[in-house]
């Protein structure tokens, strides 16, 4: 009985050990083909003003971060990533208990359109072409439309640079 309990245990000992064999730390995503992305100025086309600086920041830093790529020069660079914000939607999510026709709260939704380029005998060949990008953020508007945006405006750009990082990262 003593040996069959013996059996049974070195048994369960094998299978949980085994079972953690290939497991890894971190986010999934694996880059095989490429390790390096050179992030390219921001085009933006929305009526969201001064997105473009913050933006091209916050997505050279979110994918430093990723651990997966690194941000590279240029000519350096196994890919090439072009971003263009298409369009923002502004949305009133809460009114004011004041004036009803007045918004309090509103609903940001942002659309980008990003291109991978991946350099292959001195040709640069997409990888993906106009991967549609949404990110959404809500924002208080009490002291007004215009500063709530501007001072929302980091948030927004963190927020969009994690999505996109995310779909570049998603791809492999």
């Amino acid at each position: 009985m003593a040996r069959i309990l013996n059996i049974i245990a070195i048994f369960v000992a094998l299978s949980v050990l085994t079972s953690c064999a290939t497991y890894q730390l971190g986010t999934p995503g694996n880059s095989e083909s490429f390790k390096t992305v050179y992030v390219k100025p921001v085009r933006n086309d929305s009526t969201f003003p001064m997105l473009k600086a913050t933006l091209t920041a916050s997505l050279r830093k979110s994918i430093q971060e990723s651990g997966f790529l690194s941000n590279a020069s240029e000519g350096e660079a196994d890919t090439i990533l072009e971003t263009r914000v298409v369009s923002v939607k502004r949305d009133i999510a809460a009114v004011s208990s004041i004036d009803v026709g007045r918004g309090r709260k509103y609903e940001l939704e942002f659309e980008t359109l990003c291109t991978l380029y991946q350099s292959e005998d001195g040709q640069m060949k997409p990888l993906f072409t106009d991967r549609r990008v949404i990110a959404k953020q809500d924002i208080f508007a009490d002291s007004g439309q215009i500063n709530a945006e501007h001072q929302a405006g980091p948030e927004i750009a963190r927020k969009i640079a994690r999505r996109i990082s995310e779909s570049v990262l998603d791809t492999w």
